[in-house]
């Protein structure tokens, strides 16, 4: 398995090396963005979805979760397919479709330690694709956008922390899942600094406290992940802490 993914890296990487040289793209190409973006949150949440079944392989609602969510990463990719006139978007479109089945016919099988690991390396993968895809599309976005684009990094860093936790808690790569972890809590912190800054009505002030006080409690308990594992009660937080941004992200789209 790891020889295989390797080999799928490799040539990920090589599709990559295409695409650093292109012209910014047209606000025509704000779709595509946003199927990119939606494909780095999904590639965390299946991967941390996957290790929870792992983990607790005698409930099965957590099975149909992650092949509803697998629906969902193949409808985005499907949105940039139809949407993308970039050849070398193509390219890593194609990828990410043959990577997209191979984890479907992982999913038919018995949830292993093996197969855990693997999908943590095919997440990385698509962010990675996600990523260059974005930047092959890009745009002067406008102030709001850009605050919109703060909040779905937000989101995705979330998922991206709550999967190298239970990676952690699991004790599969420990140190490295440890680092990944500790750096996407960074730039969340980051985040939340321009979150800080940015003037909202008083309504929304309330739920920036309230994101932020969320955080803040969900960030304790990761930290505690070497002592503890407390995997249901991080599902409430992440909640609660999705509930409150929601509305700040419904607030920037409609003053875009």
């Amino acid at each position: 398995m790891k020889i295989k993914i390797k080999k799928h890296i490799l040539i990920l990487n090589i599709i990559l090396g295409l695409t650093y040289g292109c012209q910014a793209s047209t606000r025509g190409d704000v779709k595509i963005i946003e199927a990119s973006e939606n494909i780095r949150y999904l590639s965390q949440k299946i991967s941390k979805e996957y290790l929870y079944c792992y983990q607790n392989p005698q409930k099965i609602e957590l099975k149909t979760k992650l092949i509803e969510n697998m629906k969902r990463l193949e409808e985005n990719i499907h949105n940039i397919e139809v949407n993308t006139q970039s050849n070398e978007s193509k390219n890593i479109l194609s990828f990410l479709s043959y990577t997209n089945e191979e984890i479907k016919e992982l999913l038919k099988g018995e949830v292993t330690e093996d197969k855990s690991i693997l999908l943590l390396d095919y997440s990385e993968t698509f962010v990675e694709a996600a990523n260059s895809i974005q930047y092959l599309h890009r745009y002067d976005f406008s102030d709001e956008e850009k605050m919109l684009m703060q909040l779905k990094d937000l989101e995705y860093l979330l998922e991206r922390v709550t999967k190298y936790y239970m990676a952690s808690t699991l004790n599969l790569n420990k140190k490295s899942n440890n680092q990944h972890m500790y750096n996407a809590i960074e730039k969340i912190e980051e985040i939340f600094v321009t979150l800080k800054e940015y003037q909202y009505p008083k309504d929304l002030r309330l739920e920036r406290r309230k994101s932020i006080s969320y955080w803040k409690t969900y960030k304790k308990f990761i930290t505690l992940s070497k002592k503890i594992s407390v995997p249901n009660l991080i599902l409430v937080f992440i909640k609660n802490f999705k509930k409150s941004t929601k509305k700040i992200e419904l607030y920037h789209k409609k003053n875009q």
